[in-house]
């Protein structure tokens, strides 16, 4: 989009702002209109897709500050800059990586076993930390799932020194099948994100892993890397995570070692060890990093009570997509009406609400960016961002998207089983006549998927909110019906437009009030929300309690 386009854009938003902002002011209702006419709106081709970092995202925050300048919000923003439309934004500055066409891409096995690996077959490479030339090798060491765990007493690292040594890991978690307290249990664990596995290598001086996949799965094509904020890959001794394939590394075992199908069963049972291989990698390959600069959007309602208003009730919701793409059927805008489109546009309306109607605590409205280049802009809001993690007393997240099917009989929020916010939400629920219905689909691990999981891993408790699927118009096999088709035919696609997915928007309504509903519990509760004993996530200062990066 040309910077001409952009300003009669902006104008056009401007005009387009006033009548969406203009409610009752005492009123505390959300409308089907407002929420599909905002919708419709910033899932038009004129958003191109909302991808960050390029003329479509200052159009996206352009709108969105707009509208939240009409509801009387104020700006929360961490810059300095005197523009005052900046105050609205915390700039983050992410690593993505370009490929370097005379990258080497070498792997080099020595000691008991001297070969080369074929990059794109037998192994691949991806940058993680801000060199652009990775020379470098080390012992390779089988370590099981990759997982220390303290609560579940599982540490697949026990015993074993990891200092300038590869590591070759399994990805996802063990399955303990006769176990019920651990994992796979209620639902996927934190366990499994590989930036918690990464952690906990370097913590013990690894410099890189290699995720084991299945022969014939690994990509071929030039090495990029994994986008992270700049911050947390400048100088990282973690200086790459790729893949290498099931059958090189079963060809690596010692002599004396069990068969690699028994090694994996071995790694889904307590006590297993990591086991050194005896052989060193050496592998060079360069990138080109790519600072990109992109923003939250970040607005508060201050609370009205002196002593609680420096506490915060942060909502959020993710306003990128994927902006444009290979064309399907004739069409290369990937709109993003449902993810997170839906999301964004209940967020607006619950700013012009509480804009008008303050509570005791603070309620912060975070418009996030890089949800989709995993959860960077949540990551760095909670670890960077304008408001301590320490004052942040709940995270409610709203990525869901099903309530566009229409109004249900329950509700489904991820996460309850955590904290206090469980019980918060089945009072709601409870005056609302709804029932409350467990995670769905709990070995998805959805709550790892979202924004609200960057808050957890920093202490804060979250819930990625959510109704349930029993519809009140629609059989069972309707909502079935329904989510498989999205999933396979609009989920991350260009179709994932307004008229495709906004089947019945008293769902988006009754969505909305909801969490409006469960936000006034949390911003008037005399305690703040806490982690349940036990729980995999605890308030900062505790290992369960630090900021992912």
């Amino acid at each position: 989009m040309t910077g001409g386009r952009a300003l009669c854009a902006v104008a056009a938003l401007c005009l387009l702002g006033a009548p969406l902002s203009a409610q009752r002011a005492d009123s505390l209702g959300v409308t089907t209109s407002e929420l599909g006419a905002r919708l419709r709106l910033l899932s038009s081709d004129l958003f191109e897709g909302r991808y960050p970092g390029t003329q479509a995202e200052a159009l996206t925050t352009a709108y969105l500050v707009s509208e939240l300048q009409g509801f009387g919000a104020l700006p929360a923003g961490a810059s300095a800059d005197r523009d005052s439309s900046a105050q609205w934004l915390q700039p983050i500055t992410i690593l993505s990586y370009r490929s370097d066409s005379t990258s080497p891409n070498t792997a080099r096995l020595s000691g008991r076993v001297t070969r080369t690996l074929e990059h794109g077959r037998e192994i691949r490479f991806a940058a993680y930390s801000d060199r652009a030339d990775v020379e470098t090798g080390g012992e390779l060491v089988f370590a099981g799932y990759g997982i220390d765990a303290p609560i579940y007493q599982w540490n697949d690292f026990d015993g074993v020194d990891l200092r300038g040594k590869i590591v070759v890991a399994l990805p996802g978690e063990p399955a303990l099948h006769d176990d019920t307290t651990a994992f796979n249990w209620l639902r996927a664990s934190r366990y499994l994100w590989p930036s918690e596995k990464i952690r906990a290598m370097r913590e013990r001086g690894a410099i890189g892993v290699l995720w084991i996949r299945p022969a014939g799965t690994l990509q071929r094509g030039p090495v990029t890397g994994t986008r992270r904020l700049l911050s947390a890959a400048t100088g990282d001794s973690i200086m790459f995570a790729g893949g290498i394939s099931d059958s090189v590394v079963a060809s690596l075992l010692p002599p004396g070692s069990p068969s690699f199908r028994a090694l994996i069963a071995t790694a889904n049972a307590r006590g297993a060890r990591a086991i050194p291989l005896g052989v060193r990698l050496d592998l060079h390959f360069r990138t080109v990093p790519t600072p990109v600069t992109t923003h939250n959007v970040v607005a508060t309602v201050r609370g009205h009570d002196p002593m609680l208003a420096r506490e915060h009730v942060v909502l959020s919701a993710h306003w990128d997509a994927y902006g444009i793409g290979p064309a399907v059927a004739g069409d290369s805008i990937y709109n993003g009406a449902l993810d997170d489109g839906a999301g964004t546009t209940s967020l607006l309306a619950l700013a012009r609400v509480f804009a008008r109607h303050p509570q005791r605590r603070s309620i912060t409205f975070l418009f996030a960016t890089a949800e989709e280049w995993g959860l960077i802009g949540s990551t760095a809001f909670a670890c960077e961002g304008p408001i301590p993690a320490a004052r942040i007393v709940a995270n409610l997240n709203l990525d869901n998207g099903l309530e566009l099917l229409g109004p249900t009989r329950d509700v489904a929020p991820l996460g309850i089983e955590l904290s206090s916010l469980g019980a918060t939400v089945a009072k709601v629920a409870r005056r609302a006549g709804l029932t409350v219905s467990p995670d769905p689909a709990p070995s998805e691990g959805y709550f790892l998927r979202a924004d609200n999981f960057p808050f957890a891993l920093a202490g804060v408790p979250s819930l990625y909110m959510g109704l349930g699927m029993q519809l009140v118009k629609q059989r069972p096999e309707y909502v079935k019906a329904k989510v498989d088709e999205y999933l396979a035919r609009h989920y991350h696609r260009p179709s994932d437009e307004y008229d495709t997915v906004a089947l019945d928007l008293t769902g988006s309504k009754q969505f909305t009030e909801f969490v409006r509903d469960v936000t006034i519990d949390v911003a008037n509760a005399p305690a703040r929300p806490e982690w349940n004993r036990g729980a995999e996530f605890q308030r900062a200062g505790t290992a369960a309690g630090r900021c992912a990066r």
